[in-house]
């Protein structure tokens, strides 16, 4: 028991010494500035230019039409082409060019039952496909680059639903999202 006690008190006294001296223990530090300068950031917009026009390219036709005025039926394919002007600045910058399937609105099986595909061309900005062929990778140039938007809806000759429906293409809006440095499609 002797022991035990012993050791208890000077546990007890190694414990109110470290205690004692913890406000008497001090670190040198030091800091110096460097002669560093701001990094900015770039930018990135995507703007629609007023050339928008529907084409009826069904069975080589090449009518320009109003979508809301016409009656789609098995068969039928109609293009949408449209100017795109793609501001960015900014290093190693590129971006995934699509049309927003949510801005086709409508009759739920008719919507479905529709094909819809998506071109993009450019002669300033670098184009490349992704494994979604409706995805696009955009690489612009500096500052403005002009791109051109080829979107396609047709309903295939076997469809057998969306009798009566509608499609609303009204509001057929593309985006651009940046992609991270090295995650591009394939």
């Amino acid at each position: 028991m002797h022991k035990i006690v012993t050791g208890t008190i000077a546990s007890a006294a190694g414990v109110a010494l470290l205690l004692g001296g913890a406000g008497s223990f001090a670190l040198w530090n030091a800091s110096a500035s460097t002669a560093a300068t701001a990094v900015s950031s770039g930018t990135l917009t995507l703007q629609a230019a007023d050339d928008g026009t529907w084409t009826d390219i069904t069975n080589g036709r090449a009518d320009t039409i109003d979508p809301a005025s016409v009656l789609m039926v098995p068969g039928n394919t109609y293009r949408f082409t449209q100017t795109l002007v793609v501001e960015a600045t900014g290093d190693d910058l590129s971006a995934e060019l699509t049309y927003a399937q949510q801005s086709i609105t409508g009759d739920p099986g008719l919507v479905a039952a529709t094909e819809k595909t998506l071109a993009v061309t450019s002669s300033t900005a670098a184009i490349a496909p992704t494994a979604d062929d409706t995805v696009f990778t955009v690489s612009p140039g500096a500052g403005s680059s002009t791109v051109t938007v080829t979107f396609t809806i047709a309903l295939p000759e076997s469809a057998t639903t969306g009798k009566d429906g509608t499609v609303d293409v009204g509001a057929l809006t593309f985006t651009l999202t940046q992609t991270a440095i090295g995650s591009e499609r394939s």
